[in-house]
C-alpha cells in the first residue's frame, strides 16, 4: 500500500483536488450484451429461431389468430370458479411461493449492501477516562471525539460492476419468484383436474361393482334353474372381488391427490377438500404468439438472461481488480489529556489521506477469480440456451399434444357408445339363451375399461391446456407475467 498522509489543515486542498480530477476521470462500464448476441452464445446450433410454431394449426384464418399476442388471465378464461377460488389461496398461503418471496427480498437488500461500497464510509468515536493517582489523592480525565469520512474512489468501475451484477441477480431471483408464481398456479390447476379424475374414476369403480353384482344376483338365480353352472356364479364373483380391490385402490388414489392439493393450499392435508364432479367444458385453444416473443414473455427465460448479465459483470468486476485500488480518508477530532495541556499541545487534530493499494503479488489468486468468473458466465449462458430450448419444446409438445389429445377423446367417446351397444345386445342375447354369460362378462369389462380411458383421456386433454398456456408465459392473473414482483 502507498498511501500520502496530509495531516495538516491548511494542506486538505491537495488531496480534495485530486479526488475531484479521479472522479472527473472514471472509467464507464462496458456495454452488456443483448439479447440477440446471448442468444447466438447460447444457441450455436440454432441458425434462427422459426416465424410460427412447427406444432401449430393449418394455414388460413385459424393460423393466423393463433400467431396472435398471448393474452394474460388465462384462469378466469376456463370459466371455473372453485378453482380461481383454490388458486388464489394457493398464492396467499403457499409455503414454497413464500420461501421464493423471502429470496427476491435477500437479492434486493443485496443491492443495498454492494452499493453501499461507492458511497462515502462515515463513523464517530467517542470516549472518556479517567486516572485515579493513589499517592497524590487526584483525579485525571482524557477525552476523544473524533469523526471520520472514508469513500474508495470507484475509477476504474471495479465497484460499480459488483452493484450491476447484484442488481442483475435481483432481476433474475425476482422474475424466478413471478414464474414460481405462475407455475404454482398452473401446478394447483393440474392438481385440480386430476383430483377431479380420481373422483369419476372412484364412481366408475363404485359403479363396477354394482354392475357386477347385478349380474351375480341374476347368475345365481339362473343357477338355480339350471340355465347356468356353478362356474359361472364364480367367474362373476370373482368380477365382484376384483371390482371391489379396485374400488380401494381408487379410493386410496382419490385421498393422496386430495392431500397433495391440500398441501399446495397452505392446509393440512387431511383428504377432506372436495372438488366438482365433472370437467367443465375447456374454451378455444389460446392464442399462441410467435416463438421469438418467449425471449421477452417467459419469466424463467428472461431470468435467465439476467442471469447472463449479472455473470458478465462479475467478471468485469473480476478483471479491473487487477488495477489498483484508491481510497480517501479524512479524520478530525479532539483529544484532551492532562499530557497534552502540559506539552502545551492544540488538542484538535485533522488529517487527510489519499491511498493506492496496488495488487503485486496475490499467489495467482485474482487470475484465479477471473478464470472462475469466465467459467461462470459459460455456464449461465448454456444454462440459459438450455431454458429457452426447453421453453421451446414445451410449447411445441403442448400444441402438438392439443390437437392429439382432441382426436383421442372424440375417438374414445366414439368407441364408448359402441361398446355400451355391444353390452345392452350382448345381455338381451343371453337373457335369450343365445350368448353364454363369459361373453357378457368380457363385453362388460371392455365397457368399463373403455369409460375409465375416456376419463383419463379427458383428464389429460386439461391437464395439457395448463401446459400451454404455462408454456405460452401467459399470467393466470392480470399482472404480466414477466414483471418482476414489488416485495415491501
Amino acid at each position: 500500500m502507498v498511501q500520502l498522509d496530509l495531516s495538516v489543515l491548511g494542506m486538505m486542498r491537495a488531496p480534495t483536488v485530486a479526488l475531484a480530477a479521479l472522479l472527473l476521470g472514471a472509467c464507464a462500464l462496458a456495454p452488456a450484451p443483448g439479447t440477440d448476441e446471448v442468444v447466438g452464445q447460447a444457441l450455436p446450433a440454432t441458425t434462427s429461431i422459426p416465424p410460427a410454431w412447427k406444432s401449430g394449426a393449418g394455414a388460413g384464418a385459424e393460423s393466423m389468430a393463433r400467431v396472435a399476442a398471448v393474452a394474460d388471465d388465462w384462469l378466469k378464461s376456463l370459466n371455473d370458479p372453485p378453482l380461481e377460488a383454490i388458486v388464489a389461496e394457493a398464492i396467499a398461503n403457499n409455503l414454497d411461493l413464500r420461501q421464493a418471496a423471502e429470496r427476491v427480498r435477500i437479492a434486493q437488500q443485496t443491492v443495498l449492501v454492494v452499493g453501499a461500497q461507492l458511497l462515502p464510509q462515515v463513523g464517530a468515536t467517542l470516549g472518556g477516562r479517567t486516572l485515579h493517582d493513589r499517592d497524590h489523592d487526584g483525579n485525571s480525565n482524557s477525552t476523544i471525539a473524533f469523526a471520520s469520512v472514508g469513500w474508495e474512489l470507484d475509477v476504474w468501475g471495479k465497484l460499480r460492476a459488483q452493484r450491476a451484477a447484484a442488481e442483475a441477480g435481483y432481476e433474475a431471483t425476482a422474475l424466478d419468484y413471478a414464474y414460481a408464481r405462475q407455475s404454482l398456479a398452473a401446478t394447483v390447476a393440474r392438481t385440480w383436474y386430476l383430483t377431479i379424475e380420481m373422483r369419476q374414476l372412484l364412481a366408475l369403480a363404485e359403479q363396477s361393482v354394482t354392475i357386477y353384482s347385478e349380474l351375480l344376483k341374476l347368475i345365481k338365480i339362473r343357477r338355480a334353474s339350471g340355465r347356468d353352472t356353478d362356474l359361472d356364479v364364480v367367474d362373476m364373483q370373482a368380477n365382484v372381488d376384483t371390482a371391489l380391490a379396485s374400488v380401494e385402490a381408487a379410493r386410496e388414489s382419490y385421498g393422496d391427490i386430495r392431500r397433495a392439493l391440500e398441501l399446495l393450499l397452505g392446509r393440512y392435508p387431511a383428504a377432506e377438500i372436495e372438488v366438482t364432479a365433472a370437467y367443465l367444458p375447456l374454451p378455444e385453444p389460446p392464442a399462441t404468439g410467435m416463438p421469438a416473443a418467449l425471449l421477452e414473455r417467459r419469466p424463467d427465460v428472461v431470468a435467465a438472461e439476467r442471469a447472463v448479465l449479472a455473470s458478465f459483470r462479475t467478471l468485469e468486476a473480476a478483471k479491473l481488480a487487477l488495477l489498483p485500488d484508491l481510497s480517501f480518508s479524512l479524520l478530525g477530532g479532539r483529544l484532551g489529556s492532562p499530557l497534552l495541556s502540559l506539552l502545551r499541545l492544540n488538542p484538535w487534530l485533522y488529517t487527510a489521506a489519499i491511498g493506492v493499494s496496488i495488487p503485486i503479488y496475490e499467489g495467482g489468486a485474482l487470475q484465479a477469480q477471473i478464470q472462475i468468473a469466465t467459467a461462470q458466465q459459460a455456464q449461465m449462458v448454456a444454462r440459459y440456451g438450455q431454458t429457452l430450448l426447453q421453453a421451446f419444446r414445451e410449447v411445441e409438445t403442448a400444441l402438438a399434444n392439443e390437437q392429439l389429445l382432441t382426436k383421442r377423446v372424440a375417438q374414445d367417446e366414439s368407441a364408448l357408445i359402441n361398446r355400451t351397444d355391444a353390452v345392452r345386445i350382448a345381455t338381451t342375447q343371453y337373457l335369450a339363451g343365445s350368448r353364454d354369460l363369459l361373453w357378457v362378462s368380457n363385453l362388460q369389462t371392455n365397457q368399463i375399461r373403455t369409460e375409465a380411458e375416456l376419463i383419463k383421456v379427458r383428464g389429460l386433454r386439461h391437464l395439457n391446456r395448463i401446459a400451454l398456456l404455462l408454456a405460452l408465459g401467459g399470467s393466470f392473473d392480470t399482472v404480466l407475467a414477466a414483471t418482476m414482483p414489488q416485495i415491501d
